[in-house]
């Protein structure tokens, strides 16, 4: 095999390996469907998220919730992101459950999970998903920062950031902090954690 003919065979497998590689990465993403979300306990409240995939695991379930209650021009707020894996038996098995409430509040309410937040990959290529998400927390009755936090749940564990939003106009400085468990994360999923905050950083 001549030379130039042998430099495009290693790179055409060079690409063919990267573009496995790539694919491994992927996680396709679906709605549960009605059928489906019978199996799980949502009545009365406000559904944010619901979606499946597979992964090592099996079939996988993400569900994020959101409840709110007012008394007395007073606004309770609470919510759940629950993560399930299918058992043997064709039922959902609760893997991680992240919750957060803010009570009593008698201005703005601000908890709320950030829909578009949510990713699903599994960058480290270990077989198991990365969920990424944030939300907002707080109670304000002014132009000021919220508390931001992001969690990171792959397998039953849980790696967090949190912080609070950024308002440009007043130039406010960035605020998060990584927890233990976030920094020992490999760096691609710390990288795309990070990313994913500075989108939803900005608050105004």
């Amino acid at each position: 095999m001549n030379r130039p003919i042998f430099k495009i065979f290693v790179k055409s497998f060079l690409l063919l390996i990267l573009g496995f590689n790539s694919l491994a990465q992927k996680i396709a993403v679906q709605t549960i469907p009605p059928e489906t979300i019978k199996k799980f306990n949502i009545l009365g409240v406000e559904v944010i998220k619901k979606v499946q995939f597979n992964d090592k695991n099996g079939v996988n379930y993400v569900i994020a919730t959101t409840e709110e209650n007012v008394k007395d021009d007073y606004t309770t707020k609470k919510m759940w992101v629950e993560h399930f894996i299918e058992n043997d038996k064709k039922e959902p098995k609760m893997l991680r459950e992240i919750t957060d409430f803010e009570r009593d509040c008698p201005v703005d309410n601000q908890l709320e999970i950030i829909k578009d937040s949510f990713t699903i990959n599994d960058l480290d290529k270990n077989g198991y998903a990365e969920i990424i998400f944030m939300y907002k927390t707080g109670c304000k009755g002014d132009v000021s920062t919220s508390g931001l936090k992001l969690m990171v749940l792959e397998n039953g564990t849980k790696a967090a950031v949190r912080g609070k939003t950024i308002i440009k106009e007043f130039k406010t400085p960035r605020e998060m902090t990584p927890d233990t468990a976030f920094k020992k994360l490999p760096k691609l999923i710390q990288d795309k954690a990070i990313a994913l905050w500075a989108q939803f950083e900005n608050e105004f």
